[in-house]
């Protein structure tokens, strides 16, 4: 398939695009293909057509398209086209749609056959300079004022001033409320006018610059040392020195010489945050390919769990075999390696790390050095060359074999795997799963949305989840905080109520929306948790992006337990640990999912 539009922009500033996505929905709840053009960022002003090319599963349920503004400004859509052809060699043939050019509408109105967001960007059909015809779809924020009172009542007194150390002797002193009038702070007479400034300021054109200038890579330091110094909510549960890290960092960063070198010097910052939702991307990202291969960590060694339909034919890397070195690396100094870079949990790391691992330019081939039944084996394993296959191979990698989505397994019990089926598809199960006398649920891994729902069928009464809540920063250096917005989901119960023995499996790849599900079933006990600790990270993600297309990932909200005890990096405990065998792996077996029946058919 190949999705077409042509898009302009109206933007300025880095972050402020266009995009384009397209995305194929399966009946078996798998991933699809799918792409939003995250390395290729709109931001031309002239009318250019762009498009995104893909494949389509035998099981596809539907084809889902569109375009986006991220950040502010404007972005216009016109000529969208969807086409498909069955072979590499075939004619596109265009699939009808409806409205694809804007021309339904009179300008003003919301476009016919499309949805949106409205929350938060306004949809308009507007009349003018279109590609085709006369009309064309504009997308621009909503304008929102904030109240007289602001984000909220606390601020700092007149007067009120901070000291803070600049090192070797010098400190300073700088006022936190400034006096003004008609909307601008008072000035002396005498002072210089601002104009100069600004318009020196308006002469710089941050989307040219890269991270060959120095002083673009250091001041991008500066502006994400402080964004962490001044609002990262998990400071009195990390152990770090993060004025020691600030020195190291712009030091690496004058020695950079490239836009890869700066990305891994920006990661290496974020380690010390211990912030699993902590990293940095960049569009030099496309520019690696990670190996068509699941690893795990089972009895302390590093073993191919898994491996893609095609790399299995390409390769002589079976489930089971012991990986001992990569390209000439011995496995552990590799992984290490890739942890130097990865923020988080002990756990979560690992979990990064094992998804990296073997990472390369496309189309290379990575050498292994595997040990089988204590034999050595060589292979030689291909790094895809295109970004969609290195995505669907990825993608359909699993660390275990797990069963259908939602399937009955010899026995009786019942089975529903969160991270591949979402609510819509679980709504019409539920009253065969009330009926069942055990059930598993399986949240290894990263939940399908709207899947918290499902716990208002374990309940009979009014759920609670973790507190979640954002600080109210108004001094520098997380100094006297002034309290937090507080917020709790609060999910009452639901009919049919599940009256069977249920288990949850989980480990460190359940993360953020994972562990808010699994912290309920925590604390509630609505069933047996059974696998290893989820990754000790949640929370809204809160991004920025930085001069030179540095997009920067944090947690910008602090979350607690249910008893106020730490969440962070501690995550969701088991009831009963398990783990993997290599010699389950090799034969096949999920041994995880076995102890969780063998709980269930010992419960009373």
């Amino acid at each position: 398939m190949r999705l077409r539009a042509a898009v302009r922009t109206d933007v300025k500033g880095t972050g402020n695009q266009a995009q384009l996505w397209l995305r194929v929905d399966r009946a078996s709840g798998k991933d699809g293909f799918f792409a939003n053009m995250r390395d290729r960022p709109i931001t031309e002003p002239d009318w250019a057509r762009y498009q995104i090319t893909g494949t389509v599963a035998e099981d596809a349920s539907r084809i889902l398209f569109g375009g986006f503004l991220r950040g502010r400004g404007t972005a216009h859509f016109d000529a969208f086209r969807l086409q498909v052809r069955d072979s590499s060699g075939g004619t596109w043939t265009d699939v009808p749609l409806e409205n694809a050019g804007f021309e339904a509408d009179p300008a003003g109105e919301s476009p016919t056959g499309w949805r949106g967001r409205l929350n938060s960007y306004a949809f308009q059909t507007t009349q003018g300079d279109a590609v085709e015809a006369q009309h064309f779809l504009s997308i621009a924020p909503t304008e929102t004022t904030p109240g007289p009172a602001g984000l909220f009542p606390a601020r700092p007194t007149a007067g009120e001033t901070v000291t803070t150390s600049l090192g070797r002797g010098l400190s300073a002193r700088i006022p936190l409320a400034l006096y003004s009038r008609d909307e601008q702070t008072l000035r002396p007479e005498d002072a210089p006018s601002p104009d100069a400034l600004r318009e020196t300021l308006d002469g710089i054109s941050l989307d040219r610059l890269t991270a060959a200038d120095e002083a673009l890579r250091l001041a991008d330091v500066v502006i994400a040392w402080n964004v962490f110094q001044h609002f990262y909510p998990y400071f009195e549960v990390v152990d770090t020195n993060w004025d020691q890290v600030l020195t190291r960092t712009l030091q690496r960063a004058e020695a950079d010489t490239s836009s890869r070198d700066f990305l891994r010097t920006l990661r290496r910052m974020l380690v010390p945050l211990k912030d699993g939702h902590g990293g940095v991307s960049h569009p030099a990202d496309s520019l690696t390919a990670g190996l068509p291969l699941q690893f795990d960590r089972v009895e302390g060694n590093m073993v191919v769990a898994d491996t893609a339909a095609s790399a299995a034919a390409q390769s002589c890397a079976r489930p089971g075999d012991v990986l001992t070195a990569i390209d000439g690396t011995p496995i552990e100094e590799a992984l290490q390696e890739e942890m130097r870079s990865i923020s988080g949990s002990p756990q979560w790391r690992t979990v990064r790390a094992l998804r990296q691992l073997g990472e390369g330019r496309p189309g290379t081939t990575a050498r292994l050095e595997l040990r089988r039944e204590g034999q050595a084996v060589a292979c030689q394993v291909a790094r895809p060359s295109d970004s969609s296959t290195r995505r669907r191979k990825r993608r359909r990698l699993q660390a275990e074999p797990r069963p259908d989505s939602i399937d009955v397994l010899p026995g009786g019990t019942h089975y529903v795997d969160l991270t591949r089926v979402g609510m819509e598809a679980l709504r019409p199960r539920l009253d065969t799963l009330a009926q069942a006398e055990s059930v598993i649920f399986d949240v290894r891994g990263y939940p399908e949305g709207g899947n918290q729902e499902l716990l208002q069928h374990l309940s009979s009464e009014t759920l609670r989840s973790a507190h979640f809540e954002i600080p109210k920063i108004i001094y520098p250096d997380r100094r006297k905080i002034a309290g937090y917005t507080g917020g709790r989901w609060t999910p009452p119960s639901k009919s049919p109520q599940l009256s069977g023995e249920v288990a949850f499996l989980t480990d460190a790849r359940a993360i953020s929306y994972a562990e808010s599900i699994m912290g309920i079933v925590e604390h509630y006990d609505l069933g047996t948790i059974v696998g290893r600790p989820t990754a000790g990270a949640n929370g809204n993600v809160n991004p920025f992006t930085l001069p030179g297309q540095y997009q920067v990932y944090w947690t910008g909200m602090r979350v607690q337990k249910h008893d106020r005890s730490q969440h962070h990096l501690v995550g969701i405990r088991p009831d009963v640990r398990a783990t993997r065998t290599v010699g389950g792996v090799r034969a096949g077996t999920d041994e995880v999912l076995r102890t969780a029946l063998r709980v269930l058919e010992r419960s009373p």
